[in-house]
């Protein structure tokens, strides 16, 4: 998603709808641009110039720039009046810039997401849980709000030992596939693994060009896993480092941050459940 999109082309709409409207109001300068918005952007979805995991993300930005550019354009029209030359030129703008932003190296900012719960069950069963999940359903994860939006849900993963070292093969809903390999080893303790994406990895609709991870505007660095045992059982410590790229990171970079660390609330939450339930069942026995 180019910066051209989200910020030059609501400007624009949000200029324009100002402009021609007939009775000019504060009200319409706030809200008047969300309407030729939301076509816009569903336009886009409909020929696919845009995913809908992006339209989701971006679109509450979107809106805030159109309302802004609204109210800008309400204050300039009450001292000068642009000619309708000035008007069509403005519209070429998110062409033309858009255009040139394409050649754009894209500047990378890294971060680091870390989340823990305590789990009352000891670590070998979590351990177990973490390296070979099954069955995963997607109630489980209901409340992940990157699943909400259409992220594949997690599958399955099992761990194996090859010639290499140790590879955790993973597999979403989708046909999304990849392996882990796995780069730290202290079992019942602490696990780290960087990750390994085929151009097979995503299926064609799996996911959007722009949040495929591992690609040019996201991907996953590492991802490690530290269980703590103490009396009531195990802290198990989730660390998530992370890329972003994009040409409006000051965006992009924070709503990574709500989703990465959203996910892996979400994960630890179900590591938690699953090996609570599987103590409940060993301390019934």
């Amino acid at each position: 998603m180019l910066f051209s999109f989200i910020v030059l082309v609501p400007a624009v709409i949000g200029a324009i709808t100002v402009y021609q409207a007939p009775r000019r109001t504060l009200r319409l300068c706030i809200f008047g641009p969300w309407a030729p918005l939301f076509l816009c952007t569903l336009g886009s979805a409909l020929v696919l110039l845009e995913g809908s995991i992006c339209i989701v993300m971006a679109f509450p930005i979107i809106c805030v720039v159109g309302s802004v550019s609204g109210l800008i354009t309400f204050a300039i029209l009450h001292f000068i009046q642009p000619s309708k030359g000035t008007v069509r030129s403005i519209t070429l703008l998110p062409l033309i810039l858009g255009g040139a932003e394409s050649f754009l190296t894209l500047p990378a900012e890294y971060a680091d997401s870390v989340s823990s719960v305590h789990i009352d069950a000891p670590p070998e069963i979590v351990w177990e849980f973490i390296v070979n999940p099954k069955d995963i359903e997607p109630d489980e994860l209901g409340d992940g709000l990157a699943y909400k939006i259409g992220t594949p849900y997690p599958e399955e993963a099992f761990t194996e030992l090859t010639d290499e070292g140790r590879i955790r093969h993973v597999r979403w809903a989708k046909g999304v596939t990849f392996d882990e390999v796995i780069t730290d080893w202290e079992e019942n303790r602490y696990v780290r693994w960087t990750y390994q994406f085929r151009p097979e990895s995503f299926p064609p609709g799996a996911l959007d060009d722009h949040v495929v991870i591992g690609g040019k505007y996201f991907d996953l660095i590492d991802t490690s896993y530290q269980l703590t045992p103490d009396e009531q059982g195990t802290t198990l410590t989730l660390r998530v480092k992370y890329r972003v790229s994009t040409n409006f990171n000051w965006y992009s970079g924070p709503l990574s941050k709500l989703l990465v660390d959203d996910t892996a609330k979400t994960l630890l939450n179900f590591y938690k459940a699953r090996s609570e339930d599987a103590q409940a069942h060993i301390a019934m026995n």
